[in-house]
């Protein structure tokens, strides 16, 4: 991963700021339930989504 090329940088930070936009996404739909299966499903997509956007801003 030493030799990333522009475009790709631009694509890690494209998914970067889409990670967030799906974050702020599933905090709305959280509040759309009450479901305690789905809320748990919701918090770990963004969890891992989280730990995604830190590992590939990590790369640069």
């Amino acid at each position: 991963m030493d030799s990333l090329n522009q475009i790709e940088i631009q694509n890690i930070r494209h998914i970067c700021g889409h990670s967030t936009n799906f974050c702020d996404k599933i905090a709305y739909y959280k509040t759309l339930t009450n479901d305690e299966k789905v809320t748990s499903s919701l918090d770990q997509l963004c969890s891992e989504l989280t730990s995604l956007k830190t590992e590939l801003s990590n790369m640069l």
